[in-house]
């Protein structure tokens, strides 16, 4: 398989997971109970945490040196630090 082709089926499936979701949630007896739309929220965040890992960890990873601070300069004679 071609990188275009495992993205597009990466593709197909994370859309393939939402609709499955979206319908879900989307049940009347899940919207009148607030418990089973509660546990399933945990378990849709946990769950887009995994099938989105593949994307956010390299996008983290590469802009993770970029995070730096720079550093504060302080003077000593400065009216807002002192009082």
């Amino acid at each position: 398989m071609t990188a275009q082709e495992v993205l597009n089926e990466y593709l197909t499936f994370l859309w393939q997971q939402f609709q499955h979701d979206w319908g879900w949630m989307s049940n009347p007896w899940v919207l009148w109970l607030i418990v089973p739309e509660l546990l399933y929220l945990v378990f849709f965040t946990i769950k887009w945490m995994v099938l989105l890992a593949p994307i956010t960890i390299p996008v983290m990873v590469f802009k993770w040196p970029t995070n730096k601070q720079s550093s504060v300069v302080v003077e000593d004679k400065d009216k807002f630090f002192n009082n």
